[in-house]
């Protein structure tokens, strides 16, 4: 008899921030092990704002990073997370990437995704923000960015406009888990 069990699962992670894309490629592996266990994950992405104070508008990557980390720490923190993400299929493009994105309006679809289609689509939202802004230099605070991720993982048209009643949402619970002792 096989029996599948599901195990729920909660995942804090800012969608501009390597080391969560590394994370969710290597938690994707793990997935697919576990699967072939019979064992099923409901993973709901919950977020974190590594850069609660960024102008909505995002800014210029090359003057945001130099002002807070410098601009030949932050080269090197970049070649590491390259590095890294080599070994578990997160490909990195930095040239391609012109701006530090703001991710309220982002984690507001993810979570759209997860109240309109569950678990499966709110990871296909997630995984295409992780590629976008990452592999393909999107700017994953744009809504017309934001809106081809959408519908291209199955949200219907007008995700973006919808989303947007859960912006506070996404605040109080970044407020929550960072009172909860959670740190970037």
């Amino acid at each position: 008899m096989n029996t599948t069990r599901t195990l729920r699962l909660q995942v804090v992670a800012d969608l501009i921030c390597p080391w969560c894309y590394i994370g969710k490629r290597s938690l994707d592996q793990a997935l697919e092990i576990l699967a072939g266990q019979g064992i099923q994950v409901d993973i709901d992405w919950i977020p974190y704002l590594l850069n609660p104070t960024l102008p909505s508008e995002g800014m210029d990557r090359r003057a945001f990073r130099t002002k807070r980390f410098g601009w030949d720490n932050a080269l090197a923190m970049d070649a590491r997370a390259v590095e890294a993400g080599r070994r578990v299929g997160a490909p990195f493009r930095y040239d391609l990437q012109s701006r530090t994105s703001n991710t309220v309006a982002a984690h507001a679809l993810v979570r759209l995704a997860r109240a309109e289609g569950g678990a499966k689509v709110q990871e296909r939202v997630v995984d295409a923000l992780f590629t976008g802004y990452f592999s393909e230099g999107k700017d994953i605070g744009d809504a017309a960015a934001l809106e081809a991720i959408a519908t291209a993982a199955g949200l219907a048209p007008g995700a973006v406009t919808r989303s947007v009643e859960l912006h506070d949402d996404v605040r109080a619970l970044d407020s929550g888990i960072k009172a909860a002792g959670v740190e970037g």
